[in-house]
């Protein structure tokens, strides 16, 4: 549990700097401000929120809370994930000072062989774990997503070295790397994490995980309706947006089971909780839609929809849950400060989310106002106050052991 409070605890200081670059972003946007570069930030922002944050709290929790307590002790863990840190940490500096560079994107391949191996150590150890089966295909399942979506990254690094002009190739690369993380990696790894935890070992959750496993792929090609694809392309979109269809119902269908399983979980945990299942329901649902045709092309061409909706996924769906999960484990102390951080943090992203909304519908109207930056600035004050907050406490709980708000005092499920 030691090693799980540690690499929980660098994670969340990871996601306070992953919001302070989302601010300076944002400042940058209003203010002259000429000893930042906009485009080094958003990479160094971007790679470090995927690594430094995401993956690595994923990954901790996976490997010590599917694998046995003798499995994950083993020293290979500790090294792939302080590689996985460290490779973090590398390519926040150098997309800091140089954006995309030589030290840059040797930290980012470096840091997908990091993955490879992950990935094979890992499945090699769960096969033998006494995981359920809806665990043990989410869990598989997303390490090999993840280790897919290094084709996007691989292809980009070809396109620049070749000096290709090929846009629709560029933008397949990013939308495929996006998907496979996202929808794949990110959020099977989640609901692996889930329905572990809560012990889900039922008909429906089965037919859950797999819906959700096997519609990654055809829901992929969805990315590609941009460009007008042909026949082919189009018709295993159309199966993709019915797959998410049928992976939403099925999840509608296992919420009283959810709702059973955490009666006696804390309430706030139950409110986060909530807030990142409603998340992950309203992707699912707009993901799917993008497959009208005067939608999808309009959609993939509005950059505040593509942000808005990335944000929903990453912040409100993929980090509440994180949190969550923090909490209900204790590796997040809940005091009076936590429970203000948490709530501020929740506050930025629901602003976030309805004013890049905004900003979309204005694009398609041909409609702009300058308060939009502001309240995006706004927002991702009330985004890195939180997680800073947040960070702050779970530094501290572990240096110096604080007495727990009262609401701890509730019983909480085992895992």
């Amino acid at each position: 549990m030691k090693s799980l409070e540690k690499w929980a605890s660098i994670a969340m200081v990871n996601l306070g700097i992953v919001a302070m670059l989302g601010f300076i972003m944002r400042s940058k946007l209003l203010f002259p401000l000429p000893f930042i570069d906009f485009k080094h930030t958003l990479h160094a922002h971007s790679h470090f929120a995927f690594s430094g944050w995401v993956s690595l709290a994923l990954l901790a929790l996976m490997t010590f809370q599917l694998l046995p307590a003798k499995t994950s002790g083993k020293p290979i863990y500790k090294w792939l994930l302080a590689g996985i840190f460290l490779n973090a940490a590398g390519m926040l500096v150098s997309f800091l000072c140089q954006g995309y560079g030589a030290f840059s994107i040797a930290f980012s391949t470096l840091f997908i062989f990091v993955t490879y191996g992950f990935a094979y150590v890992f499945i090699k150890d769960l096969n033998r774990s006494p995981v359920n089966k809806a665990t043990r295909l989410l869990s598989i399942s997303s390490f090999i997503y993840l280790a897919l979506s290094s084709v996007g990254p691989f292809t980009l690094a070809y396109l620049l070295a070749t000096k290709s002009p090929n846009v629709v190739l560029y933008k397949d690369a990013i939308y495929t790397y996006l998907h496979l993380q996202y929808n794949g990696f990110f959020s099977l790894a989640v609901f692996a994490l889930l329905i572990n935890k809560l012990g889900l070992s039922n008909g429906k959750t089965f037919a859950f995980a797999r819906l959700l496993t096997y519609s990654v792929i055809p829901s992929m090609f969805m990315s590609y309706l941009w460009h007008y694809p042909n026949f082919w392309i189009s018709t295993i979109a159309i199966i993709g947006s019915l797959a998410l269809v049928a992976c939403a119902i099925s999840f509608i269908l296992i919420i009283p089971t959810l709702k059973l399983q955490t009666a006696t979980f804390n309430p706030i945990v139950r409110k986060i909780g909530l807030i990142a299942m409603l998340a992950f329901i309203l992707k699912t649902v707009l993901q799917s839609l993008t497959i009208i045709p005067s939608l999808g092309p309009l959609v993939f061409t509005n950059r505040p929809v593509i942000i808005g909706f990335l944000h929903l996924v990453l912040l409100g769906f993929i980090s509440l849950y994180i949190l969550a999960h923090f909490i209900q484990d204790e590796l997040l102390t809940l005091q009076k400060s936590t429970h203000f951080g948490l709530w501020l943090f929740v506050s930025g992203i629901f602003l976030n989310e309805v004013v890049l909304m905004a900003q979309g519908l204005g694009f398609m109207l041909m409609l702009s106002s300058a308060i939009m930056q502001w309240l995006l600035w706004v927002a991702s004050i009330c985004l890195m106050t939180g997680a800073v907050v947040l960070a702050f406490n779970n530094i501290n709980r572990l240096r110096f052991p604080l007495p727990a708000f009262k609401t701890t005092t509730r019983t909480f499920s085992q895992s």
